[in-house]
């Protein structure tokens, strides 16, 4: 004759190996963490990029718009970057805040009135972390 007692026994253990064991869960854990910093070391460039990209645009139209628009308001180009905040003869300021003028690495652009690239116009520049000149000229990339 079985004892019942020890078939619900045999029942309950089975039951109890059902599941992951503590070692099983840290192995799954350090495998994400793994990916995880495989994909988040990506992650630098994939920014970075963006903001060359956002140089780019501001030296070959946004500032440009600027300072073309301040020659064909007050006559003559700016001295400076900073007079696009203050131009002359009641001339409404192009750029509110100085950081306006900031590149993405929070530098300001270089501005160069003659442009030493840009014979008889003016040269919008800034330098990427990587050592790349980003520029208002043409390249010839």
């Amino acid at each position: 004759m079985k004892n019942p007692n020890s078939e619900v026994f045999k029942n309950k253990s089975r039951l109890a190996k059902k599941g992951f064991t503590l070692v099983e869960i840290l192995i799954v854990l350090a495998l994400i963490g793994i990916v995880a910093g495989l994909a988040m070391s990506n992650l630098g460039e994939i920014f970075g990029g963006g903001k060359v990209k956002a140089a780019q645009t501001w030296v070959n139209s946004t500032g440009e718009a600027y300072v073309t628009s301040y020659f064909a308001m007050v006559g003559e180009y700016p001295k400076s970057l900073n007079d696009l905040k203050t131009p002359p003869n009641g001339v409404p300021p192009f750029v509110k805040r100085t950081s306006d003028l900031n590149d993405p690495w929070g530098k300001p652009y270089v501005y160069q009135y003659p442009g030493t690239r840009n014979s008889g116009s003016f040269d919008l520049s800034t330098t990427a972390p990587d050592g790349k000149l980003i520029g208002n000229w043409d390249s010839g990339n």
